[in-house]
Formats: structure tokens, sequence, C-alpha cells
């Protein structure tokens, strides 16, 4: 089995003995028991340290005041970067909460493993593309999963049904989501709206957030170096 391999550079955050190993048993069983068979995609271990795609653990980043982001290197390999300081500092814990650095590094795996260049877009049907991110919509759910002796809390995600105007639900792991293309408390997305090939200079990318998102959070996500900043960067 391929596998995505936890890589710590933190120093001043490190987390106490065993975390890291709890949070890479609950991706794991994530990955094989929820997430693999509802997008059909081939499952996932992931380890601490070792081969495969990287999750790098960083205390904070000088790019980007965010929770974390992830894209593919020049040789089109998939890596993650989650910033352990940023979680920290609004009161997050490793494994604890909505918010928890776990929940981050369960939506930068998930979301890896179905647009890993953070580059892809679905059509809405009604002249909007959708970026193909699967755990943005609902990134301020979350549930637990037991592993290593503790309950690790991991991302909800949406189901494949979530891009297509026309599917009925369930929409979403926790079922949140009432409709497709839509957006839970506290989610975002970024959003195209879809023109003619002639009207290339009124082509307009932009982000849609719920209300609950904090400003903070959404100025980091604009403005700062992570996957949504590019989407944005690079279809101005």
């Amino acid at each position: 089995m391929d596998t995505i391999a936890i890589v710590d550079h933190t120093r001043k955050h490190r987390p106490e003995l065993g975390v890291l190993d709890a949070i890479a048993e609950a991706l794991t069983i994530q990955i094989e028991r929820d997430f693999a068979p509802a997008w059909n995609v081939k499952p996932r271990r992931v380890t601490v340290g070792g081969r495969g795609d990287k999750l790098h653990l960083f205390d904070t980043s000088h790019q980007a005041d965010d929770y974390g982001w992830h894209i593919v290197d020049d040789h089109g390999d998939p890596y993650a970067h989650v910033f352990a300081g940023v979680h920290l500092e609004h009161g997050s814990t490793w494994v604890d909460g909505a918010e928890a650095i776990s929940v981050t590094m369960s939506h930068e795996v998930l979301e890896m493993l179905v647009d890993p260049a953070a580059n892809e877009y679905t059509f809405n049907g009604l002249r909007t593309l959708w970026s193909r991110e699967v755990c943005d919509p609902v990134q301020a759910d979350a549930y637990r999963i037991a592993a290593g002796g503790m309950r690790v809390a991991v991302s909800n995600f949406v189901h494949p049904a979530f891009f297509n105007p026309w599917a009925p639900g369930p929409y979403d792991r926790l079922r949140v989501l009432t409709e497709p293309f839509s957006i839970a408390r506290g989610g975002y997305a970024v959003v195209e709206r879809a023109t003619r090939t002639r009207e290339k200079s009124a082509r307009t990318i932009g982000v849609k957030f719920d209300p609950a998102v904090p400003k903070w959070q959404r100025t980091a996500k604009l403005e700062g170096w992570g996957r949504t900043f590019w989407r944005l960067a690079l279809n101005a």
C-alpha cells in the first residue's frame, strides 16, 4: 500500500510522545474506512516518517498565516504543509476540537488524494466553476476516530455527489449539507464564473466564505502562500 509520511519539523510546539502515531493511525483508518470507499480511490497508509508523499509539520511559516495547504512539487509529487503554531495561538490542540491540528492534517491529506495539484474545477450547472477541494466547504466540522488510546479529531469531507448539481445526497460524511455546491457554517470555496472564451477579460475568480469564517483566516487564505492564494493568482 502506498504511504503518506508525516515529517515533523517542529521545535517550539513539538507534540507529546505518541500523539503523531495516534494521528497517523486515525488518518489511516479514515482513509481506508470512510474516504476511499466514498471517492473510489486507492487506500493510503499514513506513517510517521518513512517513504511516500510528505505531510510536513512546522511551527510557523513566513509565507502564510494559515493552518495548512497542499500542492505538488516540480516533479508532480504531492506534499502538504501544516503549521502547529497558528493552531495553538488560536486556542486549538493537537487532537481535540474542530480546529485541532489533526483536523488540518486530515483536511490536507484527503484533498491530496482527490486534487493533489489544487488546480481542478467542477461546473455547477449555473455558470460557475467550483474548486475541487473536498474539505473546504465543510472545514469547520469534524468527527473523532479512536486510535492510539486517544480520540483523534479528523475533518469532515464532501462526497462526489457534492460536485454534481443533479445528484441526490448525502453530500458530505457528516450530512451537514442539504444540497450540492453549498457551504456549511465556517466553510468556504474558491469559485470562478464561467464565460465564453472571447470574454477572457471578464473572467472572474474569487472566494465564497461563510460568515462564520474569522477575518484573520479570510486574510490568510487570500494573501498567504497557500493553495487558495495560488488558485487566485494563477487565474487572475
